[in-house]
């Protein structure tokens, strides 16, 4: 019995482990999701950030014609990123880019191969195809 009780305990402690980076505030957890794949657990060793995972806030969203320019400020280094977006874009995603620059909300920023994706704490704004990445 002694060891069903022990068992249990240790899968509690694992699964507490597992899903605490889920329950935690957003700007906490955009923090972790950037670090988390450059920390090994068990050695405190691991490989490089991957450099198209970034916590941002947005600074401003422009729009030209039918492309948008966004401007994002790296939440650890400052380093300001420039994105102008040549896709059309729908106007219900700039509004949602509009709040989260009114409340300076820290976003995770991903780009891959010319996509770039935001999520942010109450949606995402996805597949945004961008045209040139300037560092200001």
């Amino acid at each position: 019995m002694s060891h069903f009780l022990f068992g249990c305990s240790v899968g509690a402690c694992i699964a507490v482990c597992m899903s605490a980076p889920f329950l935690m505030p957003w700007p906490l957890r955009v923090r972790y999701l950037v670090t988390a794949p450059m920390t090994d657990p068990w050695f405190g060793l691991g490989p490089v950030p991957l450099p198209h995972m970034r916590a941002v806030r947005l600074c401003s969203v422009e729009r030209k014609d039918c492309d948008v320019e966004l401007v994002f400020a790296e939440i650890d280094t400052g380093h300001n990123v420039g994105i102008t977006l040549r896709s059309v874009y729908v106007p219900g995603a700039v509004a949602q880019l509009d709040g989260w620059m009114a409340l300076r909300t820290p976003l995770l920023l991903i780009m891959d191969d010319g996509h770039a994706y935001v999520y942010g704490p109450d949606g995402a704004v996805t597949d945004l195809t961008f045209a040139r990445e300037r560092i200001r």
